[in-house]
């Protein structure tokens, strides 16, 4: 990987040649303070029964924020601890009666849970815990300001070990991908229509990392190892956690993930080993992805997508969305799918109400591509880990970004943007086209370049931006771009970033 160089900021502005400004004018509000206590609930696989959430609309009808894939967070009144504790095991028990129990490895993705053979593949999510540590669902914790003060069973300890040792695995289905699979330790990717029976693409060895660092430390998109029957997939993958064992650093944390070991043998070394091992990889053709995203922009698909702004279910200006759900969550008859950019997916068999709620929203196309497809993590102050802001600045990042798009004539141009907190990247800011790294409270390193696809890692584009200075740095180049894509229409920000990243190193900029 080529090295990025910094030059000072006056020469960056200078590389950058003028564009016409814009009346845009972002204010980034002062950090606001959490609610001293909250409750953080996770569901099996993200799927949440209608009468669940009632239950935290009810307890909390403006404030309750979906936390990550998989968790709502709702405010709690008590002031002590103790008295939090008691008042969050009292809503979690009343939410539990609605829960689904069980242990999960891998990610599901929602085609395949609202299919004909939903039942199938949640069987075969089981045997992959074989690869993983599972985690035990229904789970709750109490927060006060990103500590954790109360939780259920296991320990909190016990809980953090297991996410963070185990694999990231995935079930997805073309042509869209929800999990980031290219971002995963193993992804196995199911054929349209096709049942455990069939086959079953598998991809291994994707993560983030550090740039700049050693291959086995830096950012990797997960690699196409062939098309196998379904049990031979999972043999495939258990045999490649052996090489590891043997061959990688499984003791080292930094270099313990399989994408480490690909990195520094290389895919012609696995392929010998896989087919010394009697598998047969490679053969076939990769599946082709559309995008990464939960939203197409058109199709039947979006009526059932409800889009959460910044995360939080309260009614804003135009969008009464905590007011729609509580009308119409009675009328559901599935369950909710909590998406992992934070949205809220219907089934199918409740299209009819999803309707009524778009409606009664009246604004169903009044959130760009951009604001849809965008992510963040928790960040501060909501995560002892992070050190800078996330979700709390990501509506009015992605409005700025919107904005500068509307005025470039680009104002329904779809671009994967993320933000996260701190380097450990939750929200998998390094596949996205564009992405904002928390190094210090409202200071951000900017990286571009990834794919809608989620395919590519994206590179350094400037270190250390202070987030007020975010939409005056990407304005001139958001206009390049726009000149540009008149010249091609179907040249898409990721690929044209990274061409101009390439040009900006070649002639010493920044």
């Amino acid at each position: 990987m080529a090295r990025t160089t910094h030059a000072p900021r006056k020469k960056t502005k200078q590389a950058l040649p003028a564009a016409p400004q814009t009346e845009l004018q972002p204010a980034f509000t002062t950090l606001h303070l959490p609610p001293m206590h909250t409750l953080e609930y996770s569901f099996l696989d993200g799927l949440i029964h209608p009468a669940q959430l009632q239950t935290a609309l009810a307890h909390a009808p403006q404030t309750c924020r979906l936390a990550s894939f998989s968790t709502i967070a709702i405010p709690l009144q008590s002031g002590t601890d103790e008295q939090a504790a008691a008042e969050g095991d009292a809503l979690a028990g009343a939410m539990n009666l609605h829960a689904a129990a069980g242990e999960r490895a891998a990610d599901i993705s929602t085609l395949l849970l609202q299919g004909n053979a939903h039942a199938e593949w949640t069987a075969f999510a089981c045997e992959l815990n074989a690869l993983s540590e599972p985690v035990s669902y229904p789970y709750h914790q109490i927060r006060s300001r990103g500590k954790i003060v109360h939780a259920s069973a296991p320990s909190p300890e016990t809980r953090f070990a297991a996410l963070h040792k185990r694999n990231r695995i995935c079930l997805e289905t073309p042509p869209h991908h929800e999990h980031g699979l290219y971002g995963c330790d193993f992804a196995f990717v199911v054929p349209k229509n096709d049942r455990p029976s069939g086959h079953i693409h598998l991809f291994a060895g994707g993560g983030g990392g550090i740039h700049g660092g050693s291959p086995a430390l830096a950012p990797r998109p997960a690699s196409w190892l062939g098309l196998y029957p379904c049990g031979e997939a999972v043999r495939a993958a258990q045999h490649l956690l052996a090489l590891n064992a043997a061959h990688g650093e499984p003791d080292n944390p930094r270099k313990r993930r399989l994408k480490s070991l690909i990195a520094t043998r290389g895919l012609d070394w696995i392929g010998d080993r896989l087919r010394q091992a009697g598998f047969t990889p490679f053969l076939g053709h990769a599946p082709i992805f559309l995008s990464s995203g939960e939203w197409s922009g058109h199709g039947d698909a979006d009526e059932l997508l409800i889009p959460v702004p910044s995360g939080t279910l309260a009614d804003t200006p135009g969008y009464t969305l905590a007011t729609a759900l509580q009308e119409h969550l009675p009328l559901l008859q599935q369950r909710i799918r909590l998406t992992p950019q934070g949205h809220l997916h219907l089934h199918p068999e409740d299209r009819s109400t999803a309707r009524l709620i778009h409606a009664r929203l009246k604004t169903p196309d009044g959130h760009t591509p951009l604001s849809i497809a965008s992510a963040a993590c928790r960040g501060l102050p909501h995560c002892k880990r992070a050190q800078a802001a996330a979700s709390s600045i990501k509506q009015e990042t992605a409005a700025a970004l919107d904005a500068l798009l509307a005025a470039c004539g680009l104002a329904r141009e779809p671009i994967s943007f993320r933000i996260s907190g701190c380097p450990n990247g939750c929200s998998r800011p390094l596949f996205a086209e564009l992405a904002l790294i928390g190094r210090a409270e409202g200071i951000y390193d900017l990286f571009a370049g990834g794919s809608r696809q989620g395919d590519r890692t994206a590179r350094l584009l400037r270190k250390a931006l202070p987030i007020a200075e975010f939409p005056g740095y990407m304005e001139p180049l958001l206009h390049l771009y726009a000149a540009q894509k008149r010249q091609q229409p179907g040249l898409t920000f990721g690929d044209w970033i990274l061409q101009h990243i390439d040009r900006m190193e070649n002639s010493g900029g920044a």
